[in-house]
């Protein structure tokens, strides 16, 4: 299993390697305005300063929980900890991560072959991408090492508009930095849990949603697929995500507190769909509650019957700590400073 979404995604550290400074510094002007990136002449200085930092990954097995009720391991069940995800949005430190190194093929101190193989023996974390960009005369080597899985994309450094087509591939690579690193790790686990991850269908309706919002990071906050939606100021957006087999226990619970039976209806159908907060399953105490908690959902087609809704966070309860977020804004006004 190949997940199409992963359960966190955020913005993220580029390194740039060339002995030649001005193609350095024409690169870097050519990136994102918002992109977070180190610059390095010397590629003895860029492995020593990697070696140092890019061991950080923004997710490991410690995010699984196992259901200690049986004694057997093989008979627990094991999710993952949501809870763990979300409080990553407090941290700024999260955009210090390493995922993506730019590196030149030929040059004089060490050559990027000699970079990435001692990168390799010297970082644990195999998940950042590299790409590499060599002249005419490295071209065969550089199908080589592609062909070998040792790098991730390579460019000549004579293709026309090369530092776009790099700046595109930086983008992608760091999708990809997530997503390897989540398969990995919970794509067993997701598998069961989260299958809306590897949907297509939901895939298309995610990224649409993303799109629309200018969101650049998303936390998964429940395992049937909800996520925390967060734009580059820090505000939040809720995708709410239910299956029918997850309409159908709400539609009971909402029975069974004599909730009027329009209501358990629609809920069954999917076109409201149950939220009670980010932090917790569901709490509802009262008739009320399901009418403040329950939203306009729309149906996704997919390996099975998909709901979602977009809820703006000042309608949606228990979002602690929300204030706290650390946005990406303010982390970029902070490096630039």
């Amino acid at each position: 299993m190949t997940l199409l979404i992963s359960p966190l995604f955020h913005p993220t550290t580029t390194i740039l390697i060339d002995d030649n400074k001005t193609f350095l510094k024409t690169l870097s002007l050519k990136l994102d305005d918002d992109a977070i990136y180190h610059t390095f002449s010397d590629p003895k200085e860029a492995l020593a300063y990697c070696t140092e930092n890019a061991n950080i990954t923004p997710i490991d097995d410690s995010y699984l929980m196992a259901d200690t009720e049986s004694p057997d391991p093989s008979q627990q069940n094991v999710t993952l900890r949501t809870t763990e995800l979300k409080t990553a949005l407090l941290k700024p430190e999260r955009f210090d991560v390493i995922s993506v190194i730019v590196v030149d093929f030929s040059m004089p101190t060490m050559t990027g072959v000699e970079f990435i193989d001692k990168l390799r023996e010297q970082v644990r974390n195999k998940f950042v991408k590299i790409i590499m960009v060599t002249g005419e005369a490295d071209h065969g080597l550089a199908v080589e090492l592609f062909n070998e899985k040792k790098i991730d994309k390579f460019f000549l450094k004579s293709e026309d508009g090369l530092e776009q087509k790099i700046n595109i591939a930086i983008h992608e690579m760091q999708q990809a930095y997530f997503l390897d690193l989540c398969t990995t790790l919970f794509s067993s686990i997701i598998e069961k849990t989260t299958p809306m991850l590897d949907d297509a269908a939901f895939a298309n309706v995610f990224a649409k949603i993303k799109a629309d919002l200018n969101i650049i990071e998303h936390y998964l906050c429940e395992n049937t697929g909800s996520f925390i939606l967060v734009d580059k100021n820090g505000v939040l957006t809720v995708l709410v995500v239910r299956t029918q087999e997850d309409l159908a226990m709400y539609a009971d619970l909402a029975e069974d507190q004599r909730v009027p039976a329009e209501l358990v209806k629609r809920i069954l159908n999917g076109s409201l769909l149950p939220f009670f907060g980010t932090f917790k399953k569901f709490i509802a105490s009262k008739r009320d509650d399901w009418i403040v908690n329950t939203h306009l959902g729309k149906k996704v087609p997919g390996r099975e019957g998909y709901y979602y809704s977009v809820i703006e966070s000042r309608k949606v309860p228990s979002l602690p700590g929300a204030e706290h977020i650390a946005s990406f804004a303010n982390y970029i006004q902070a490096v630039n400073a």
